[in-house]
């Protein structure tokens, strides 16, 4: 012989038939209705003026021909190069030195090293134990001497220990 235990809810609906068939002594609750009022204006409201509202602007416009050159910018003319920002600061070349690296935030993607040895961010490259990559050297803001951190993917690339302290040597340019 089994056993079977209902679930609470499935009791409910027969508990509310038995309170229907209970008969007519059996107090009920009220039936609730739903009241409605008209919508209400606040009386200081009033329509904008015109004068709140500024008169739309004209603007003359003529087609583009797409045959005519580009419109010249002052002081180059049309079809001269435009000139090359010139950094101020001449770009790290040569080797830069050596530093301490951990691996960086793999949320960061790319082959790039954060490092104190550059003041702006510039392409450069990495040699360990043999192996070398080219990569974006980005400044870390640190103190000289106080360690960097590389990517994941340069990391790899260089066959060094991703738990792992290696020394870099740093070149720029």
């Amino acid at each position: 012989m089994s056993t079977r235990i209902l679930p609470l809810f499935a009791l409910l609906p027969i508990a509310a038939c038995a309170d229907l068939e209970s008969g007519p002594g059996v107090p009920t609750a009220p039936a609730v209705t739903q009241v409605t009022s008209p919508a209400v204006r606040p009386a200081d409201l009033t329509a904008p003026t015109p004068a709140a509202f500024p008169a739309p602007v004209t603007v003359e416009t003529q087609p583009l021909d797409p045959l005519a050159p580009p419109p010249a910018v002052e002081g180059i003319a049309v079809g001269e190069p435009a000139p090359t920002a010139v950094s101020a600061t001449p770009r790290p070349a040569g080797q830069l030195g050596t530093t301490v690296a951990s691996l960086g935030s793999p949320a960061n993607p790319g082959l790039w090293l954060e490092t104190p040895l550059v003041s702006e961010p510039t392409q450069g490259r990495v040699e360990y134990n043999g192996q070398s990559v080219a990569l974006e050297l980005r400044p870390s803001g640190g103190e000289p001497g106080s360690g960097s951190q590389i990517s994941l993917e340069a990391m790899r690339a260089l066959g060094a220990p991703l738990t792992g302290l290696p020394e870099l040597t740093v070149f720029g340019g």
